[in-house]
């Protein structure tokens, strides 16, 4: 008889390229040092924008947050807006009651790995459409525990309380074909410290302490060797010494801005939402219509010189909008533009009057593994594949912000201080560290999308769609 596949997804949220395999070096993970020595260590890509929630959905539904049509934590639909203040789909903050939505936001096409893989667990993880609440391990007492970790900042009994609602499974008759499980406090941690913080560091060892409890219970049932290991982040994360508030700068700027969480103001003439703090999408309101404005349109709407202002700020590392032609983009920063186009799936990069994501030049790429493949070892990974996918969306914006390392775009109203971001396009928050218990899998370059079709391919079902590629 054939012995049943299992798959133990562990999300460290926040966990960092760099930090990961110093702690192993030291000595301090070694439960996750042994899966490595049984498996393979690399790194992946996540997505843009690079933060919790819309960065589950790669490894959840094999798709990106454009596909999606959830471009950020926060997000804003000028059609919608523009439509009826009184619109519960013109704006939303996942940071929130409103992360409710997540799931229905969603399209309703696109199944999660919750509803294709059977016995499905799910912790701590806001993407839990058609799961049943005795399969959510998390969501009883979770508001409180979150709101309590949020404001006192004592993170790591979320993760321990996590881990022992997996134990408490696991020592039942129950099976289980799916257990994915988030554990958030490396990411808090380093928002609110450092990400080499003695707190942050504590926050790994959990996550490592649970995996050895977990793979001795799963080994004494005797399913660890048909069972596929799996972790991850969503994203990396950087220190922040610097704070520009995005909204606060469009109005003083005269284009005065809806933001969460001053959402009812009269007569805005933008709005802007942030995810991750180093993420940010204008959307301009000061101009008749409902679209999306490429190039020209935004310099009517907001001005060169409001445009060329912005981007000298210290905290805009640069800003990406629409090309007046289907399918272009520009790169724009203090040295100038790039142009990044997409026709018949070959992928171009070209910098126009400056090199913006020093790529060394023109690079012209087949297909977006291959411009993944060309770009992976940059400063900005994928960024040229990862633009594209955003900007399929309206909801991405008229501009986005991609924040300098060092910087955000959130304020007044980021309490506690955040002291680390995330969201941006640089490689230290869209690489992110990739374990699994297996050899010999392919070893080209990997995106957070591809454990999808991954984890399908190990259980022996085939997705109907996917912009991911298995590994196995």
């Amino acid at each position: 008889m054939q012995s049943k596949k299992r798959v133990l997804f562990y999300l460290i949220d926040g966990a960092h390229t760099e930090v990961l395999p110093e702690l192993i070096e030291q000595g301090l993970l070694p439960n996750i040092k042994r899966i490595i020595d049984e498996g393979t260590y690399r790194k992946a890509t996540t997505c843009f924008p690079s933060t919790t929630g819309p960065a589950y959905l790669p490894f959840l539904t094999g798709h990106f947050p454009g596909t999606m049509d959830i471009t950020g934590i926060r997000w804003f639909d000028k059609k919608e807006f523009k439509r009826t203040r009184f619109n519960k789909n013109a704006m939303r903050s996942y940071c929130g009651p409103e992360a409710a939505w997540f799931n229905s936001d969603m399209p309703a096409d696109k199944p999660t790995l919750f509803e294709l893989m059977g016995e499905s667990y799910n912790l701590y993880n806001m993407i839990t459409r058609n799961v049943p609440d005795e399969y959510d391990l998390g969501k009883k007492g979770k508001g409180w525990m979150y709101t309590r970790a949020h404001f006192k900042l004592r993170h790591h009994p979320v993760d321990i309380e996590g881990h022992r609602r997996i134990m408490e499974l696991l020592n039942t008759d129950k099976d289980f074909d799916f257990l994915f499980a988030v554990f958030p406090s490396v990411d808090w941690d380093s928002h609110y410290h450092h990400i080499r913080d003695e707190r942050t560091i504590e926050a790994y060892k959990i996550v490592d302490n649970s995996l050895g409890e977990v793979r001795a219970k799963l080994e004494e049932k005797g399913w660890w060797d048909d069972t596929l290991f799996v972790m991850t982040s969503d994203h990396g994360l950087t220190p922040t010494t610097k704070h520009l508030d995005l909204g606060d700068w469009m109005t003083n700027n005269g284009l005065k801005s809806v933001y969460y969480p001053v959402i009812w103001k009269s007569n805005p003439k933008s709005a802007v939402m942030i995810s991750g703090n180093s993420f940010g999408s204008i959307h301009l309101l000061n101009h008749n219509g409902d679209e999306v404005l490429r190039e020209q349109g935004i310099l009517n709407a907001m001005g060169n010189d409001k445009l060329e202002l912005l981007i000298m700020e210290d905290a805009v590392d640069f800003a990406i909008y629409r090309g007046n032609e289907e399918q272009t983009f520009i790169v724009h920063n203090k040295n100038g533009k790039a142009k990044i186009s997409v026709l018949d799936d070959v992928f171009t990069y070209e910098p126009l009057t400056a090199d913006v994501l020093k790529y060394g030049g023109k690079i012209t790429a087949t297909g977006h593994r291959a411009i993944l493949e060309s770009t992976f070892d940059t400063d900005y990974p994928d960024a040229v594949f990862q633009i594209y996918q955003l900007f399929q969306s309206r909801r991405a914006g008229d501009i986005v912000i991609s924040a300098a390392v060092g910087h955000d775009l959130r304020k007044f109203w980021e309490y506690p201080e955040h002291v680390g971001s995330h969201g941006s396009l640089h490689k230290h928050h869209i690489h992110v560290p990739l374990i699994y218990n297996q050899k010999g899998w392919a070893d080209h370059a990997a995106r957070t999308a591809d454990l999808f079709n991954t984890i399908l391919k190990w259980k022996g079902i085939t997705p109907k769609s996917s912009e991911g590629e298995a590994l196995n």
